[in-house]
């Protein structure tokens, strides 16, 4: 599309990416272009007969309007004048800024059924024009307000129920606005990230069509304290990303005078390297390795549709994010905790589920009850069938060793006395194994819970090491919290003075202990791998379970 050769290690990671602006014509390809190219054909707007409303809620929802009797044109009023008309196409014009595709509203056949509207007025073409501006006004609009694509449809561990906008309120709201513009302001997110990432998507999209960030960097020539070409190559990329201010890209050489490229891999490079991976998720040592080499060789175009994806991610949850909350990002393997005022008072990093697809962590929203001191761990039957019976059947006395005990039937069991080589894996998922609380427990020392059919909760665990990984995908499908009991400090804290002394005398007493809350608290397990900081640093994060291909594909084929 852009004419750059895409890096050998990014290709089959952008390609389903860049099928999402494949799409969005309206600005890789001017409108005007769009239509002259079509222009031979018969409009569909104009030829065809109207969509059979069963098979359409919006042609449906617009049929029922045409029935109330405060029913008046929407987009064409007196005498075939056409502002509002036009307000309206340079929305739908403009989707791509919203990462939709302007074909999903037709753009260019309203265009075309407009231009032979005006040169022609006749009161059929008026009533198709009409009826089609208002079908691509509901589709719209139920994107803005909700996304374009339902996102329990990905079949990706995404159980998110957005709320649908009222097609009918929808279109009173039309028919009463005197100010069409206002109007069709009011149906976009006004949430802080959205309007952010928003602003970095359009200046994105500007970039690439000028060039985007130059060729890829090559593996070799980029150490600390080298001069190279290569190095040059990485000073001129880190200032077109905005990691590295601008400077001279040429000095006077030591030697002759001559003007060069300024080639040194110094501090303040280094110091930009840094930048670059920490807003990509990276260990901030300012040295080129084969993980940053990745992110700084990831195409434009790839991180423009990344951008994009994450703007239909916050569709979903509009109003959702906001007030006294937690908030787990799983790409970004983080949980932060706000308060009432919408300020973040507590982060920390989590562990997440690892990548085959039944352990990811899911995505949903619920409310945090209470806490559980000194938690017993009930195994799941999946890992006493996948891994607990591989340990027994090498020692049978591997669950004394792990303070596990075994149960059937609600009686305890010698595990000495089964034969595990000749058990089968259903047969091992009829036993209850549960893990006393104390050292070694998996679940650490407290675990966090919000009831739900998914067995999901956020918990301690005695494996402290996996936090000071970049990436952290070992779960089973839970989220490890670092520093727990500073997150179960400050929860108690609205109902205790002394919530320090209240968590050490239960975990002393070595007995599992529900801690109710009195206040709930909502909270959010989402996946985002872009998104503007509160500093106004755009970040971006490896899609470790492939969810934004998934959601490209399903934008893709609802354009």
């Amino acid at each position: 599309m852009y004419g750059l050769r895409l890096g050998l290690s990014y290709r089959r990671r952008s390609r389903s990416l860049l099928k999402i602006l494949w799409v969005l014509s309206a600005f890789t390809v001017p409108l005007l272009a769009v239509t002259t190219a079509s222009a031979q054909q018969e409009s569909v707007v104009g030829t065809q007969e109207p969509a059979k409303s069963y098979a359409d809620p919006f042609a449906l929802a617009f049929d029922q309007y045409l029935k109330s009797p405060e029913v008046r044109p929407l987009w064409i009023r007196q005498r075939g004048e056409l502002d509002r008309a036009r307000a309206l196409m340079t929305r739908l014009e403009q989707a791509g800024t919203h990462g939709l595709a302007p074909s999903r509203y037709a753009v260019a056949d309203l265009a075309q059924t407009m231009a032979r509207f005006e040169s022609a007025p006749d009161p059929a073409q008026a009533e198709a024009l009409e009826r089609a501006l208002s079908l691509a006004f509901l589709r719209y609009a139920r994107d803005m307000t909700s996304g374009a694509v339902d996102p329990v449809s990905l079949d990706a561990r995404v159980h998110v129920d957005p709320e649908r906008a009222n097609l009918n309120e929808l279109l009173k709201r039309a028919a009463r606005s005197t100010d069409v513009d206002s109007m069709l302001d009011g149906l976009v997110p006004n949430e802080p990230r959205y309007r952010a990432l928003r602003r970095e998507v359009k200046r994105l999209m500007d970039q690439a069509t000028r060039g985007g960030w130059g060729a890829s960097l090559p593996a070799q020539g980029l150490a600390p304290g080298s001069s190279s070409q290569a190095v040059a190559a990485l000073r001129k990329r880190l200032i077109a990303m905005g990691d590295l201010p601008h400077e001279p890209e040429m000095v006077l050489s030591a030697s002759g005078g001559e003007l060069t490229e300024i080639a040194a891999y110094d501090e303040r490079l280094m110091g930009a390297v840094a930048a670059f991976q920490a807003r990509h998720g990276l260990t901030g040592d300012g040295v080129v390795g084969p993980a940053t080499l990745r992110a700084l060789n990831a195409p434009i175009e790839m991180r423009l549709a990344q951008a994009m994806l994450n703007l239909e991610r916050l569709r979903w949850r509009q109003g959702r994010l906001n007030g006294r909350r937690i908030e787990v990002n799983q790409a970004n393997f983080r949980m932060t905790v706000f308060d009432d005022h919408n300020t973040p008072v507590h982060d920390a990093r989590v562990v997440v589920g690892q990548k085959e697809r039944r352990l990811q962590t899911p995505e949903f929203d619920h409310t945090m009850s209470y806490l559980v001191l000194n938690p017993t761990w009930t195994v799941p039957k999946s890992i006493i069938r996948r891994e607990i019976l591989a340990e027994l059947q090498k020692d049978s006395g591997w669950l004394a060793k792990n303070n596990m005990i075994l149960r059937r039937g609600g009686k305890s069991v010698n595990p000495d006395k089964i034969d595990w080589a000749n058990t089968s894996k259903d047969e091992a998922g009829t036993y209850t194994v549960i893990q006393k609380p104390g050292p070694g427990n998996a679940l650490g020392n407290v675990k966090f819970m919000f009831p739900n059919g998914y067995n999901i909760y956020l918990h301690d665990t005695p494996s402290k090491h996996l936090f000071h990984r970049d990436s952290r995908t070992f779960s089973h499908g839970c989220v490890r919290v670092e520093r727990p009991f500073a997150l179960a400090w400050l929860l108690l804290s609205d109902q205790t003075d002394d919530p320090g002394t209240l968590i050490e005398d239960i975990l002393a007493t070595e007995k599992q202990k529900n801690v109710p809350l009195e206040r709930p608290i909502p909270i959010s397990l989402f996946y985002m791998t872009a998104w503007v900081d509160d500093a106004g640093v755009l970040n971006f994060r490896d899609d470790v379970y492939g969810r934004d291909e998934i959601l490209a594909r399903a934008l893709n084929a609802a354009s």
